[in-house]
């Protein structure tokens, strides 16, 4: 691989929270499958729910979790930058998932959003153990 290409990749990588969004992959698209599995009975329809489901919680969780440690750390307040850290990357990603399920013409936007719904309040532990972490 070319020094530019790894340049390129490195920069795009700083961008996302690698770990966890390993992680909220795994979990997420194991939900998706198992309610598509469920409400179908279709496994190839429910594989490749699950695969798109991990590949945009990778990139998009990963990216929404890096924003999440941003914040944490511009802001000086504990209280408010765990606040700050979980509710305006809580709404952005349920916001958007319910538009892309609504714009994708989903039969039930709002059940395809509960996956996130549900996970998404973790972010308040996540937010605690990063200021934790840090010695705060």
């Amino acid at each position: 691989m070319s020094n530019n290409i790894k340049q390129k990749l490195k920069f795009i990588l700083g961008f996302i929270d690698l770990k966890m969004g390993i992680k909220m992959a795994i979990v997420m698209g194991a939900l998706v499958f198992i309610i598509n599995y469920y409400l179908s009975m279709d496994l190839t329809y429910s594989i490749v729910a699950m695969l798109k489901q991990g590949l945009y919680t990778f990139f998009l969780g990963g990216t929404v979790l890096k924003l999440c440690e941003h914040i944490v750390n511009l802001i000086s307040s504990k209280g408010i930058a765990v606040v700050a850290a979980t509710v305006i990357p809580s709404v952005l990603t349920i916001a958007l998932v319910y538009g892309v399920h609504t714009l994708k013409g989903t039969p039930r936007p709002f059940e395809s959003t509960l996956p996130t719904l549900l996970v998404v309040p973790g972010t308040i532990f996540w937010a605690f153990r990063k200021r934790k972490r840090q010695g705060e």
